[in-house]
């Protein structure tokens, strides 16, 4: 089999190495993520953690010691309710009391009733009509004694109660503001703890997806060169299993080859590729995921490239056709059919086949045929 003239080996070499080193200074370049990294951005994070459940503990106290005040507020406002029902009753009942007295001393006057006190105080000759009124409550006070002490040591006692309910409603009154203003620092606590939490929470996730991008990268640095060497190294044999994992055989029907690779071809071209005959229209599948091109060439007909996620450019030429709807660049899963058999371009009409060819790291071409034989039925 034909093997590279010594020119575009030389070419391809210089290609693989410039490759090469701008692979290496990429990776150089952005490995600036470690596992250090990681951990001492986790170690932040549960740091942070730990404060935000710190100030959790303690706004639940702070919470706690506000309920139990404003449970105590709740109390006293009921008793201070009870207290103020008692005052009310006993101030009407002061009222009527104070009312019956002087009806009574009034009408004992009117009657000249001497057995009463209160007439005996109203005598004509005794009393002068300028201080009746003085006399009547004198009189009053006297025959209703004991009523009126009692009246004022409960009106004394309440009036006590009044000045202890202010006294605790001022005291729990500042107590409450004092558990708001608690309560308030702690919320403004905590939310400083959980953004601060945050913060690290993110920067955590960040460098642990940087890392993983960095390492992403780094492999399939790595795998490209390997392809890249591989593509130098077996031009004509094909390339091993690994080079194209999960390739599948890229004609969905029948079809028959032969190992035509580096047969003369017109204008001194050799065969870079298999060509696999079969009926006109027999569809054509991805060979793997990737980004599809549609063109057309003179030789090639109707085209279409599969680059393959994996980093091998696969090359079909004279389709037929596109399937319906497919858009150039899109992505397409292995499996997808990309194209139809067909006799576009250069080949004689009616030989309808699809010449299929392999390009690892998009270099060079390397043999098909080994890998569809591997895979072609």
């Amino acid at each position: 089999m034909p093997m590279m003239t010594s020119p575009l080996r030389r070419i391809a070499t210089a290609i693989l190495a410039f490759a090469l080193a701008s692979s290496s200074g990429l990776t150089a370049a952005q490995s600036q993520v470690t596992e250090e990294d990681v951990e001492q951005a986790r170690i932040v994070r549960e740091s942070a953690a730990n404060e935000r459940a710190a100030a959790i503990d303690d706004l639940d106290q702070a919470v706690a010691a506000y309920e139990a005040v404003r449970g105590e507020l709740e109390a006293l406002t009921f008793t201070v309710g009870r207290l103020r029902g008692r005052i009310s009753d006993y101030e009407g009942e002061t009222y009527d009391l104070r009312a019956e007295v002087r009806d009574r001393a009034v009408q004992s006057y009117m009657n000249g009733d001497e057995r009463d006190p209160v007439a005996r105080v109203f005598a004509p000759e005794t009393v002068q009509q300028s201080i009746v009124a003085r006399e009547v409550l004198s009189a009053a006070v006297e025959s209703e004694a004991e009523q009126l002490q009692s009246l004022a040591a409960t009106t004394a006692e309440m009036a006590r109660l009044k000045e202890d309910l202010v006294t605790d409603s001022a005291r729990l009154a500042d107590l409450q503001a004092e558990a708001d203003a608690i309560v308030h620092r702690m919320n403004e606590l905590y939310a400083a703890a959980d953004l601060v939490f945050d913060d690290a929470d993110h920067e955590y996730v960040e460098v642990k997806e940087e890392l993983a991008e960095q390492i992403r990268r780094e492999e399939e640095a790595r795998r490209q060169r390997e392809i890249m060497q591989a593509a130098l190294q077996l031009p004509a044999e094909g390339v091993p299993e690994w080079v194209t994992p999960g390739f599948i055989c890229p004609v969905g029907g029948s079809s028959w080859f032969l190992n035509t690779w580096g047969a003369p071809r017109s204008g001194g071209r050799t065969h870079r590729g298999v060509d696999m005959m079969g009926p006109r229209g027999t569809p054509l599948v991805a060979v793997a995921s990737g980004i599809v091109r549609k063109s057309y060439g003179t030789l090639g007909g109707i085209i279409v490239w599969l680059y393959a996620d994996h980093g091998v450019n696969y090359f079909y030429a004279h389709l037929d056709s596109y399937p319906s709807g497919m858009a150039d660049g899109q992505w397409v899963p292995r499996g997808q059919v990309i194209g139809y058999m067909g006799d576009t371009g250069n080949p004689a009409p009616g030989a309808y086949h699809l010449h299929f060819g392999i390009y690892p790291g998009g270099i060079t071409a390397v043999n098909p045929y080994p890998s569809v034989q591997r895979v072609c039925p």
